[in-house]
């Protein structure tokens, strides 16, 4: 094999007849590390997208929420119960129910979700997402998002008329603070109020909706679901659902999305091992005398295909090696590549009130650089048989009396 290898490496020098071989193994290779780059590139800006959402998530969200079948008058004691378990780290009730929103000539919909303010930022991030007012409630006091308020055209202090769907009757609350939590669907359609506020709007006194709970795991959720279904007993029928379970179709969307760009920015790859095809087939044709000698002493059909597989994965390894430094440090440095293109154009190429983040969200991924590599490298490999194969096909003598 060392022989097979030395070969192989001694077949992409540069010789007198053989400097375009050598010229097409470098475009080839630079064709690799540029697919190979551009590849990690996406994906981890994509990675760090579906991340970022995800957080959004979970902080507006609870990461497991119990909804009780008629709702439940004892909520605390089921709070105390849960937070014996070691895995839960924190509860909080909750009401929800949805409302029209009656404003001037207009009427849509939204989602009122009565709280504990203390307790629920327990279990989720809303004390970062405020960004004026309070969650004080007294009486008919609500917070509503950021974009909710401003298609409402108030601010706090403004006043909102909500059409309860138990008793179609209107009820006036006063905007106690806006909040912004990055999501749109979130801050254009919800509004939290209190306990107390959501009860008396809905009609259903003494009584919550279900229970928010903050887990030690967000993304192993799914596990503490079965868990909470074994270990909580005696308090009444109820439903366990996870925040994975409530933005499901969401989250399907965005893996859908990976899968089909990794498959479409993958075809860069695939074009740049045509190149590795062609070098290989010039560097066979050029050596064709060699390979008829190699054919005449000895040599076996399977050194003679490792010899030109080996000079196809050294091509594309080179490429690979080189794809991934430059796609790794090109995603680590991303927003000076972005800060210095908005500087040339002269406005913001991301504007930060629009997309709610100050820096793009890069995951580099180990799973995802593995899966990359190994399909860069399977590429690499399927272009490099058939020259290979086809140089074992050449008949020493016929080899020979061609040159």
């Amino acid at each position: 094999m060392f022989s097979e290898l030395w070969l192989s490496q001694r077949y992409l020098r540069a010789g007198k007849k053989e400097k375009i071989i050598s010229l097409t193994a470098l475009i080839s290779m630079i064709g690799i590390a540029i697919g190979v780059m551009v590849l990690i590139v996406v994906i981890s800006v994509m990675s760090g997208f579906d991340r970022f959402l995800e957080d959004k998530m979970v902080g507006t969200n609870a990461h497991l929420s119990l909804e009780f079948y008629g709702g439940s008058k004892e909520p605390y004691r089921v709070i105390d119960k849960l937070k014996e378990f070691p895995y839960v780290k924190g509860a909080s009730p909750f009401i929800n129910g949805q409302a029209l929103v009656k404003n001037e000539n207009s009427i849509f919909g939204v989602e009122v979700r009565g709280i504990d303010p203390k307790l629920q930022a327990e279990t989720s991030d809303i004390n970062e997402y405020l960004k004026l007012g309070s969650y004080d409630f007294s009486g008919n006091e609500i917070a509503v998002g950021q974009e909710l308020a401003l298609r409402l055209g108030l601010g706090v202090g403004g006043k909102v008329s909500l059409i309860s769907p138990a008793t179609l009757t209107k009820t006036d609350f006063r905007i106690k603070g806006i909040f912004n939590s990055g999501m749109y669907l979130y801050d254009s359609s919800l509004i939290l109020t209190s306990i107390k506020g959501a009860q008396d709007f809905y009609k259903m006194p003494d009584m919550v909706s279900g229970l928010a709970v903050k887990v030690d795991n967000a993304y192993k959720v799914e596990d503490i679901k079965e868990k909470i279904y074994r270990d909580l007993t005696g308090v009444g029928p109820y439903q366990a659902r996870t925040w994975i379970d409530a933005n499901r179709n969401f989250l399907e969307a965005l893996k859908l999305e990976k899968i089909v760009m990794f498959i479409v920015v993958t075809m860069t790859t695939v074009v740049a091992a045509f190149g590795i095809v062609s070098t290989l087939i010039m560097s066979v044709m050029s050596r064709i005398k060699d390979i008829g000698i190699l054919r005449s002493v000895g040599a076996r059909t399977k050194s003679i295909l490792q010899i030109f597989v080996f000079q196809g994965m050294s091509i594309g390894v080179a490429g690979i090696i080189l794809g991934v430094t430059a796609g790794v440090s090109l995603a680590l440095s991303l927003d000076k590549v972005v800060d210095f293109i908005s500087r040339i154009i002269g406005r913001e190429l991301i504007p930060k009130d629009i997309y709610y983040f100050d820096r793009i969200p890069v995951n580099i991924n180990i799973g995802d650089i593995s899966l990359i590599l190994l399909s860069a490298l399977a590429i690499t490999l399927v272009a490099s048989i058939y020259p290979a194969y086809y140089a074992t096909r050449i008949i020493p003598s016929e080899a020979v009396r061609h040159e």
